[in-house]
This record gives structure tokens, C-alpha cells and sequence, in this order.
């Protein structure tokens, strides 16, 4: 797609909404399984025969200093960027029924030969059953395209960072029963399918778990979660110790996920948001353990908002532990470590009750003691979204 075309199309979009009547809006909150950047903002509603119906759209320009991920010749682009968010709600007696529709779509000024752009696609859709105030039963099924730049490097034995696709389905039973004392439980099992384009990576994986959480009121919040999965490898084979592969057989994962999160919210020169999750992952092969690592996390988030403007920090830590990988050579060589770092700092300055201008930095750094499974990138944009 030309730039002269695709900023065409995102501005009369835009323009489109311009012309509509403008409406008070409330806040719709939803979040995508792949990589996003940005976090859905809160559309108007338009109801139409029963239903609830609001969209966002978001239009920006910015520059992006890794568009490869590249450890050592990082090439930096100028880009364009378009987004569409779409929200549906009904609700029939005891049952509840939503879908969202999330697309983000990023294409270079001057691309490099190797990718034109970025595009990423997600739909939900929900089904809720509430006969009794603390029990609930919800059934969801999602699908996600992703068409980018994707690091695989953590569950490779080399490094894998390329311009590939990757789709898949997942669909998911996360029942909730309310508990006395402010608790309440949500038991969840979900199955899932991802394919990529070019790269075997190709699997099948379970997952089954529960969440416990606590609320005191707005003040504090805690929960605890715990997640067994088991991922099944179409392609990939099981390796040696030593990182042979073998002919022959197929690469499983078994994993177990725990995280305890804390979240807060208060009044003072405006509205304040904060969580802080710590979290630790344990992947294994059950094989030769080539594969297995332990990964260590920690995540803060923090937003303000206030009558005009709004302005919201994330940040995230991740260290991969290898239990068998090693670098180097010679007889005791030290084991592979890699560390992930991500943060994201977003201002947002309301216009009127339906536009919004806003700008974000994103600041990325993976170290690893392999120089080629380094890399820093960082991407800013500014950009105008429209809310109807």
C-alpha cells in the first residue's frame, strides 16, 4: 500500500466521524492476546435494537529505530499507522453476549526489502450466563492474525527473529463464583491452535488453572493465579543436550505459570490507577531439557487521568534462566541467560467530548550474554482518535 493512499484512507475515516453528532461516552475496557502497543480506549455507544455498539479510530505517524530487531545494523523507518476498535454488548434476561473487533495496521514510509509493514487482527467473542449474583459461567472463543517482525528466540535453540504470520484460535470456559469475605474464584480451561507462515512453529496447547482474587474496595485488590499447560509441536523435533536435533520425533512443552498481582485506585488531583505483578514461569521438555529455562517477571503499571488529560506508564521485566543451553565453549562453559525489558508512556490530551490527540514511546531491550540474541528498539508516535 502507498503512503499517499493509506494516509487517505485513515483521515477519511476520521473525517467521517468529524461529521457525526458527538456523544458523552462511558469506558469499555478489553485487552488483545497478541502484541499491542496500545491499550483500547473508551468508545461511545450507539444502541440499536437492543444492542450496544461502539467504535474507535485512531490515526498516527511516527519512527521506529529497529524495524528488524536487528542486534547489530539497526535500521530505522518512518511510518504510518491505522487503528480500528469495535465493541458489541447484549443483554437477554440471564445471558450477556459481546464481541470485540481489534486492527492495527502499520506500514513503512520507505520499506525495507524485508517487510512492508506490520498488521495484527483480533476477534472475541463471549457468551455469559448469570442466573445467580455469585456464580457466573462464561465461554469464549478468540481468533488473532499477526503479520510482523516476531522474536521466537525464547523457545528456540537459535535465534529466530524474522517477518512471519502467525494465526491461531483459542477457545476458553472461565466460569467465576463469588466467595464470602470478598473472595471469588475463576477456575478456567482453555484450548488453543497457532500456525505460522515459513517457520515451523506450528502447535497445540492446553491450558487449565485458576484465580483466586481478593477485594478489600477500589483501595485493594490482590490475586493469585496458577496455569499448567502443555504445548504439542507439529514439526519441531526434540533436540540432545548437546543441541542435536532428532529425526523422528516431536517437540512437547510442559509449563507451569504462577502470579500474584496487587492492584490499587484513588483520588488526588485526579484518578489513579497502579498494579504491581510478579510472576515465574517453568517451561520443560520433558526430554533431554534443552529446551528448559525458568523466566522471572515483574510488571508495573500506573495512570493518571484528569478532566482533559490522561497519562499511563507499563513497564515489564523478564529473566530466562537455561537449565542445559550453554555459551561458549571450553569444558564448563556458563549457561545461557536472557533478559527482556519493555515499557510504554502514553499522554493523552481530550479535545472534545469524541476526539483525542496522544502520543506514546515504547522502549524495548533484550540482553542475553550471546551478543546475537541482543537488540534494543524504540518507536514514537503521535496521533489523533476519534470515539463514537
Amino acid at each position: 500500500m502507498r503512503p499517499a493512499i493509506f494516509f487517505a484512507a485513515v483521515w477519511s475515516c476520521v473525517g467521517a466521524g468529524w461529521l457525526q453528532a458527538q456523544t458523552e461516552v462511558p469506558t469499555v475496557a478489553a485487552s488483545a492476546p497478541v502484541l499491542s502497543s496500545t491499550a483500547p480506549a473508551a468508545p461511545g455507544p450507539a444502541v440499536s435494537s437492543g444492542w450496544l455498539h461502539t467504535e474507535t479510530l485512531r490515526g498516527s505517524v511516527g519512527w521506529r529505530d529497529n524495524a528488524l530487531l536487528s542486534p547489530f545494523a539497526p535500521i530505522g523507518r518512518a511510518f504510518a499507522r491505522a487503528e480500528l476498535e469495535t465493541f458489541f454488548l447484549r443483554e437477554q434476561g440471564d445471558w450477556k453476549f459481546l464481541s470485540l473487533i481489534n486492527g492495527d495496521v502499520l506500514r513503512y514510509f520507505s520499506p525495507p526489502p524485508e517487510t512492508g509493514g506490520e498488521q495484527q487482527w483480533f476477534v472475541h467473542g463471549e457468551m455469559r450466563w448469570q442466573h445467580w449474583p455469585a456464580g457466573r459461567l462464561a465461554l469464549k472463543a478468540d481468533g488473532f492474525l499477526q503479520d510482523a517482525v516476531i522474536d521466537l528466540s525464547e523457545t528456540e535453540s537459535i535465534r529466530t527473529v524474522a517477518p512471519t504470520r502467525a494465526q491461531g484460535v483459542f477457545v476458553t470456559s472461565v466460569p467465576r463464583l463469588e466467595l464470602p469475605g470478598g473472595f471469588a474464584l475463576e477456575p478456567l480451561v482453555q484450548v488453543k491452535r497457532v500456525a505460522y507462515r515459513e517457520i515451523p512453529g506450528d502447535y497445540d496447547e492446553t491450558k487449565a488453572g485458576a484465580r483466586l482474587e481478593w477485594k478489600h474496595s477500589d483501595a485493594l485488590m490482590l490475586s493469585a493465579t496458577w496455569y499448567e499447560h502443555r504445548r504439542n509441536y507439529s514439526e519441531r523435533p526434540r533436540y540432545t543436550a548437546g543441541g542435536r536435533a532428532l529425526k523422528g520425533t516431536h517437540l512437547d512443552f510442559w509449563q507451569r505459570e504462577g502470579e500474584l498481582k496487587a492492584s490499587t485506585a484513588w483520588s488526588g488531583g485526579g484518578q489513579w490507577t497502579a498494579a504491581v505483578t510478579a510472576g515465574r514461569l517453568e517451561n520443560r521438555d520433558r526430554a533431554s531439557g534443552f529446551f528448559d529455562y525458568d523466566q522471572n517477571r515483574g510488571r508495573m503499571e500506573l495512570a493518571w487521568q484528569g478532566a482533559q488529560w490522561k497519562i499511563s506508564f507499563d513497564g515489564e521485566a523478564k529473566r530466562m534462566n537455561y537449565l542445559v543451553q550453554t555459551v561458549g565453549a571450553g569444558t564448563a562453559p556458563p549457561p545461557r541467560v536472557a533478559d527482556d525489558f519493555e515499557t510504554t508512556l502514553r499522554f493523552e490530551r481530550k479535545l472534545t467530548d469524541g476526539w483525542t490527540l496522544f502520543a506514546e514511546h515504547r522502549w524495548e531491550r533484550n540482553r542475553s550474554n550471546e551478543n546475537e540474541f541482543s537488540y534494543r528498539a524504540n518507536t514514537v508516535l503521535v496521533g489523533i482518535q476519534r470515539d463514537y
